[in-house]
């Protein structure tokens, strides 16, 4: 297990800080998945998968607070959020850097934030994300809409939202920039 957590460091602290949005955590986190159990000899190959859950698990434990507290935590979703999602699943990432990536999410509130991070870049199931996070799928499925489109928004440097205020824009803001 040590090794898998020493060749790939600087990936799995990357997981944490993104998650958690603070470098004393996600350091934290990290050394509380690396002494974490390992797992049984016949589950070696999946090593590298089951460290990056090790440091899921630890650096979403170092911000229960913010995430209980998370006010975007109890929206629903639009209809618009929803398309927005769909139409951006299929974006095109690639071209980004990880910079601009690690700032558009740690600008974002902790909850929508973890939620894009787990189900968009680390592709867990909804159900999954939502057991993680603690909340209820419709919860987790509000937040990845909003997420994925204020995310996307903040790459294109169309607007910087403060995430409270980012969907009382409403229909008219989609459309105008969509």
């Amino acid at each position: 297990m040590d090794r898998i957590f020493r060749d790939n460091m600087a990936e799995l602290y990357w997981l944490a800080f993104l998650l958690t949005g603070d470098r004393e955590r996600s350091i934290q986190a990290f050394t509380g998945a690396l002494n974490s159990e390992t797992p049984a000899p016949a589950l070696q190959k999946f090593m590298l998968s089951w460290a990056r859950r090790l440091v899921i698990v630890s650096a979403l434990g170092t911000i229960r607070r913010q995430l209980r507290e998370s006010a975007l935590r109890t929206l629903p979703a639009t209809k618009g959020d929803v398309a927005e999602l769909a139409r951006l699943a299929s974006a095109d990432l690639g071209r980004l850097t990880k910079q601009e990536l690690e700032e558009a999410l740690l600008e974002m509130d902790a909850f929508s934030r973890c939620v894009v991070i787990l189900a968009i870049l680390e592709k867990l199931p909804v159900k999954e994300v939502a057991d993680l996070l603690g909340a209820d799928e419709g919860a987790v499925k509000a937040a990845q809409a909003r997420g994925v489109t204020e995310m996307t928004w903040r790459l294109a440097g169309v607007i910087r939202p403060e995430s409270q205020r980012f969907f009382s824009l409403g229909q008219a803001a989609m459309a105008a920039f969509g």
